[in-house]
């Protein structure tokens, strides 16, 4: 066992939750699988190869700036559809004082949070509306 997090340990953890999100959305939109893409990647010209061995460092997946946002946008989704309505005045007649924010939300938000940054990161620009901070319209 060992205390080094899983792939290069240069990266932050913000980056390391962007490529598995980035792997996670993509392996959804990609029905083929695994095999058959590097089976098809086999063979080609050197230039093709060099493309390749460009996209190997870069985990093996490109996606473009609209992607990137997209991928940022459902993990906000998912932090707001956890997220339990406020109370109704109407039907509530005491809201819980220092109510706690439920503990799925609490991580929902924080992979939200660590994603947005890991894709900024990464290089890819996002809606400001989707990055953390003390005006951030997402969260």
């Amino acid at each position: 066992m060992t205390t080094e997090p899983e792939g290069d340990p240069a990266e932050s953890a913000d980056v390391r939750a962007a490529r598995a999100a980035i792997e996670a959305h993509l392996s959804r939109m990609d029905p083929a699988p695994e095999r058959e893409r590097d089976a098809a990647g086999a063979t080609g010209s050197s230039a093709s190869r060099e493309g390749r061995d460009e996209d190997a460092r870069d985990g093996g997946r490109r996606i473009d700036d609209a992607t990137a946002e997209r991928i940022a946008r459902e993990a906000w989704d998912a932090v707001s559809a956890a997220t339990p309505p406020p109370p109704d005045p109407g039907t509530d007649r005491a809201p819980a004082r220092g109510a706690r924010e439920p503990a799925e939300v609490t991580e929902l938000r924080g992979r939200a949070i660590a994603v947005a940054r890991g894709l900024h990161q990464l290089g890819y620009h996002l809606d400001e509306t989707l990055l953390p901070g003390p005006d951030m319209a997402a969260g």
